[in-house]
Protein backbone atom coordinates (compact mmCIF):
# COMPACT_ATOMS: atom_id res chain seq x y z
CA UNK A 1 0.00 0.00 0.00
CA UNK A 2 1.32 3.42 -0.94
CA UNK A 3 2.44 5.87 1.71
CA UNK A 4 -0.23 8.39 2.67
CA UNK A 5 0.49 12.00 1.77
CA UNK A 6 -0.92 14.59 4.17
CA UNK A 7 -2.46 16.48 1.27
CA UNK A 8 -4.31 13.34 0.14
CA UNK A 9 -5.43 12.65 3.69
CA UNK A 10 -6.74 16.18 4.10
CA UNK A 11 -8.60 15.96 0.79
CA UNK A 12 -10.20 12.65 1.79
CA UNK A 13 -11.16 14.08 5.20
CA UNK A 14 -12.75 17.15 3.65
CA UNK A 15 -14.74 15.01 1.21
CA UNK A 16 -15.98 12.67 3.95
CA UNK A 17 -16.78 15.60 6.26
CA UNK A 18 -18.83 17.27 3.52
CA UNK A 19 -20.66 14.02 2.81
CA UNK A 20 -21.25 13.56 6.55
CA UNK A 21 -22.83 17.01 6.81
CA UNK A 22 -24.98 16.36 3.76
CA UNK A 23 -26.38 13.15 5.21
CA UNK A 24 -26.96 14.76 8.60
CA UNK A 25 -28.91 17.56 6.93
CA UNK A 26 -31.01 15.29 4.71
CA UNK A 27 -31.59 12.19 6.85
CA UNK A 28 -33.27 13.98 9.72
CA UNK A 29 -36.02 11.57 10.83
CA UNK A 30 -34.94 8.15 12.15
CA UNK A 31 -38.60 7.17 12.68
CA UNK A 32 -39.55 7.95 9.08
CA UNK A 33 -36.46 6.24 7.69
CA UNK A 34 -37.08 3.14 9.81
CA UNK A 35 -40.66 2.92 8.54
CA UNK A 36 -39.53 3.39 4.94
CA UNK A 37 -36.80 0.76 5.25
CA UNK A 38 -39.16 -1.82 6.76
CA UNK A 39 -41.65 -1.19 3.97
CA UNK A 40 -39.02 -1.48 1.27
CA UNK A 41 -37.72 -4.76 2.70
CA UNK A 42 -41.25 -6.16 3.01
CA UNK A 43 -42.09 -5.25 -0.59
CA UNK A 44 -38.82 -6.61 -1.97
CA UNK A 45 -39.29 -9.96 -0.22
CA UNK A 46 -42.96 -10.23 -1.18
CA UNK A 47 -42.26 -9.73 -4.86
CA UNK A 48 -39.04 -11.79 -4.95
CA UNK A 49 -37.28 -8.92 -6.64
CA UNK A 50 -34.91 -6.10 -5.92
CA UNK A 51 -32.17 -8.10 -4.24
CA UNK A 52 -30.52 -4.88 -3.15
CA UNK A 53 -33.49 -4.05 -0.88
CA UNK A 54 -34.16 -7.37 0.85
CA UNK A 55 -32.20 -6.61 4.02
CA UNK A 56 -32.52 -3.45 6.15
CA UNK A 57 -28.83 -2.56 5.90
CA UNK A 58 -28.72 -2.99 2.14
CA UNK A 59 -32.02 -1.13 1.73
CA UNK A 60 -30.72 1.82 3.73
CA UNK A 61 -27.42 2.01 1.89
CA UNK A 62 -28.91 1.61 -1.56
CA UNK A 63 -31.91 3.91 -1.06
CA UNK A 64 -30.31 6.66 0.99
CA UNK A 65 -26.51 6.53 0.78
CA UNK A 66 -25.36 5.37 -2.65
CA UNK A 67 -27.37 7.93 -4.69
CA UNK A 68 -26.16 10.77 -2.45
CA UNK A 69 -22.55 9.60 -2.54
CA UNK A 70 -22.71 9.42 -6.34
CA UNK A 71 -24.02 12.99 -6.44
CA UNK A 72 -21.34 14.16 -3.99
CA UNK A 73 -18.62 12.64 -6.16
CA UNK A 74 -19.91 14.58 -9.13
CA UNK A 75 -20.28 17.90 -7.31
CA UNK A 76 -17.17 17.84 -5.09
CA UNK A 77 -14.78 15.78 -7.20
CA UNK A 78 -16.06 17.07 -10.57
CA UNK A 79 -16.46 13.55 -11.96
CA UNK A 80 -18.60 12.92 -15.02
CA UNK A 81 -21.43 10.38 -14.95
CA UNK A 82 -19.24 7.66 -16.43
CA UNK A 83 -16.23 8.49 -14.26
CA UNK A 84 -18.38 8.43 -11.11
CA UNK A 85 -19.87 5.05 -12.10
CA UNK A 86 -16.37 3.65 -12.60
CA UNK A 87 -15.10 5.11 -9.34
CA UNK A 88 -18.01 4.04 -7.13
CA UNK A 89 -17.92 0.31 -6.38
CA UNK A 90 -21.06 -1.28 -4.91
CA UNK A 91 -21.77 -4.80 -3.69
CA UNK A 92 -25.21 -4.57 -5.36
CA UNK A 93 -24.06 -2.96 -8.59
CA UNK A 94 -26.04 -5.38 -10.85
CA UNK A 95 -29.25 -3.85 -9.44
CA UNK A 96 -27.96 -0.26 -9.45
CA UNK A 97 -26.13 0.23 -12.72
CA UNK A 98 -27.10 3.90 -12.85
CA UNK A 99 -24.58 4.45 -10.03
CA UNK A 100 -21.95 1.71 -10.30
CA UNK A 101 -20.62 -0.96 -12.65
CA UNK A 102 -18.29 -3.08 -10.47
CA UNK A 103 -18.14 -4.89 -7.13
CA UNK A 104 -15.69 -3.94 -4.36
CA UNK A 105 -14.96 -7.61 -3.61
CA UNK A 106 -11.27 -8.48 -3.41
CA UNK A 107 -9.79 -10.73 -6.07
CA UNK A 108 -7.70 -12.49 -3.38
CA UNK A 109 -8.77 -14.90 -0.65
CA UNK A 110 -7.13 -14.97 2.78
CA UNK A 111 -7.43 -16.85 6.11
CA UNK A 112 -8.45 -13.81 8.18
CA UNK A 113 -11.93 -12.91 9.38
CA UNK A 114 -13.29 -9.43 10.08
CA UNK A 115 -15.34 -10.77 13.02
CA UNK A 116 -14.49 -10.05 16.65
CA UNK A 117 -14.97 -12.33 19.63
CA UNK A 118 -13.51 -15.48 18.07
CA UNK A 119 -10.95 -17.34 20.14
CA UNK A 120 -7.59 -18.48 18.82
CA UNK A 121 -8.64 -22.14 19.11
CA UNK A 122 -11.72 -21.58 16.95
CA UNK A 123 -9.67 -19.69 14.37
CA UNK A 124 -7.14 -22.50 14.07
CA UNK A 125 -9.92 -25.10 13.89
CA UNK A 126 -11.50 -23.14 11.03
CA UNK A 127 -8.18 -23.05 9.22
CA UNK A 128 -7.95 -26.83 9.65
CA UNK A 129 -11.59 -27.35 8.60
CA UNK A 130 -12.17 -29.58 11.59
CA UNK A 131 -15.58 -31.26 12.00
CA UNK A 132 -18.29 -29.12 13.54
CA UNK A 133 -16.49 -25.83 12.89
CA UNK A 134 -18.36 -23.35 10.73
CA UNK A 135 -16.74 -21.08 8.18
CA UNK A 136 -14.39 -21.41 5.26
CA UNK A 137 -10.63 -21.47 5.88
CA UNK A 138 -10.22 -18.90 3.10
CA UNK A 139 -12.31 -15.73 2.91
CA UNK A 140 -12.96 -13.34 0.06
CA UNK A 141 -13.53 -9.88 1.49
CA UNK A 142 -16.47 -7.93 0.08
CA UNK A 143 -17.16 -4.57 1.70
CA UNK A 144 -20.41 -2.73 1.09
CA UNK A 145 -19.05 -0.04 -1.24
CA UNK A 146 -15.87 1.85 -2.05
CA UNK A 147 -14.34 4.73 -4.00
CA UNK A 148 -11.37 4.26 -6.34
CA UNK A 149 -9.66 6.10 -9.20
CA UNK A 150 -10.50 8.37 -11.00
CA UNK A 151 -11.38 9.82 -7.60
CA UNK A 152 -8.23 11.43 -6.12
CA UNK A 153 -8.25 9.02 -3.15
CA UNK A 154 -9.38 5.49 -2.37
CA UNK A 155 -11.84 4.78 0.46
CA UNK A 156 -13.42 1.48 1.51
CA UNK A 157 -16.76 1.75 3.32
CA UNK A 158 -18.34 -0.47 5.93
CA UNK A 159 -22.05 0.38 6.08
CA UNK A 160 -24.30 -0.46 9.01
CA UNK A 161 -27.95 0.02 9.93
CA UNK A 162 -28.80 -0.12 13.64
CA UNK A 163 -32.57 -0.46 14.24
CA UNK A 164 -32.61 -1.14 18.00
CA UNK A 165 -30.60 -2.29 20.99
CA UNK A 166 -29.56 -1.47 24.53
CA UNK A 167 -26.60 0.78 25.26
CA UNK A 168 -24.51 -2.28 26.13
CA UNK A 169 -25.39 -3.92 22.82
CA UNK A 170 -24.70 -0.67 20.96
CA UNK A 171 -21.26 -0.40 22.56
CA UNK A 172 -20.36 -3.90 21.36
CA UNK A 173 -21.71 -3.21 17.88
CA UNK A 174 -19.82 0.06 17.60
CA UNK A 175 -16.51 -1.55 18.55
CA UNK A 176 -17.13 -4.39 16.07
CA UNK A 177 -18.15 -2.05 13.25
CA UNK A 178 -15.15 0.26 13.62
CA UNK A 179 -12.82 -2.73 13.77
CA UNK A 180 -14.32 -4.14 10.56
CA UNK A 181 -13.69 -0.88 8.70
CA UNK A 182 -10.10 -0.89 9.96
CA UNK A 183 -9.70 -4.54 8.94
CA UNK A 184 -10.71 -3.79 5.35
CA UNK A 185 -8.36 -0.81 5.17
CA UNK A 186 -5.47 -2.94 6.40
CA UNK A 187 -5.73 -5.67 3.75
CA UNK A 188 -2.89 -5.59 1.19
CA UNK A 189 -3.38 -4.56 -2.44
CA UNK A 190 -4.77 -7.07 -4.92
CA UNK A 191 -4.65 -6.59 -8.70
CA UNK A 192 -7.61 -6.31 -11.03
CA UNK A 193 -8.62 -9.73 -12.29
CA UNK A 194 -11.05 -10.78 -15.01
CA UNK A 195 -12.85 -7.45 -14.92
CA UNK A 196 -13.05 -7.31 -11.13
CA UNK A 197 -11.76 -4.18 -9.47
CA UNK A 198 -8.32 -4.00 -7.89
CA UNK A 199 -8.09 -3.69 -4.09
CA UNK A 200 -5.91 -0.87 -2.83
CA UNK A 201 -7.51 1.38 -0.21
CA UNK A 202 -5.73 4.10 1.72
CA UNK A 203 -8.69 5.14 3.88
CA UNK A 204 -11.75 3.51 5.43
CA UNK A 205 -15.08 4.85 6.60
CA UNK A 206 -17.63 3.34 8.93
CA UNK A 207 -21.00 4.77 7.89
CA UNK A 208 -23.66 3.73 10.39
CA UNK A 209 -27.25 4.93 10.76
CA UNK A 210 -28.81 4.76 14.21
CA UNK A 211 -32.58 4.35 13.87
CA UNK A 212 -33.00 2.94 17.37
CA UNK A 213 -35.74 4.34 19.64
CA UNK A 214 -33.22 5.42 22.25
CA UNK A 215 -30.46 6.49 19.90
CA UNK A 216 -28.09 4.11 21.66
CA UNK A 217 -25.50 3.71 18.92
CA UNK A 218 -25.06 7.46 18.69
CA UNK A 219 -24.87 7.65 22.48
CA UNK A 220 -22.14 4.99 22.54
CA UNK A 221 -20.12 7.00 20.00
CA UNK A 222 -20.54 10.32 21.80
CA UNK A 223 -19.53 8.73 25.12
CA UNK A 224 -16.04 7.91 23.83
CA UNK A 225 -13.28 10.32 24.90
CA UNK A 226 -12.56 13.00 22.31
CA UNK A 227 -8.96 11.83 21.89
CA UNK A 228 -10.16 8.30 21.09
CA UNK A 229 -12.67 9.52 18.52
CA UNK A 230 -10.00 11.65 16.86
CA UNK A 231 -7.53 8.79 16.97
CA UNK A 232 -9.51 6.60 14.59
CA UNK A 233 -8.77 9.03 11.77
CA UNK A 234 -5.47 10.53 12.87
CA UNK A 235 -3.80 7.23 13.71
CA UNK A 236 -5.89 4.66 11.85
CA UNK A 237 -7.14 6.40 8.67
CA UNK A 238 -10.69 5.39 9.63
CA UNK A 239 -13.43 8.03 9.45
CA UNK A 240 -16.34 7.18 11.76
CA UNK A 241 -19.65 8.56 10.53
CA UNK A 242 -22.55 7.91 12.92
CA UNK A 243 -25.85 9.26 11.61
CA UNK A 244 -29.31 9.50 13.17
CA UNK A 245 -29.05 8.59 16.81
CA UNK A 246 -31.63 11.02 18.17
CA UNK A 247 -34.25 8.42 18.91
CA UNK A 248 -37.90 8.48 17.88
CA UNK A 249 -40.35 11.05 19.26
CA UNK A 250 -42.57 9.75 22.07
CA UNK A 251 -46.31 9.59 21.83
Amino acid sequence: MMAVGMRDKQAAFEFLSAFHKRLEAELVSPAAIEADIRGAVRDAKAHHSQRHLRQPEAAFLNRYVIPRLYAQMQSDLKLSDEAAKHSLLNEYHPSMREYSTHSPASTFKHPFSKGLGTGARQIYDRWMQRPGVKGSPQIQSCPDFAIRSPAPFSIVFEGKYFPSGSIEYAERELATDIYQAFFYRGLPPAPEKRGRAAWDYTFACLLAYDASPGGTLGAAWRALPHAVREGFWKGGNVYVMILGGQGRPKG
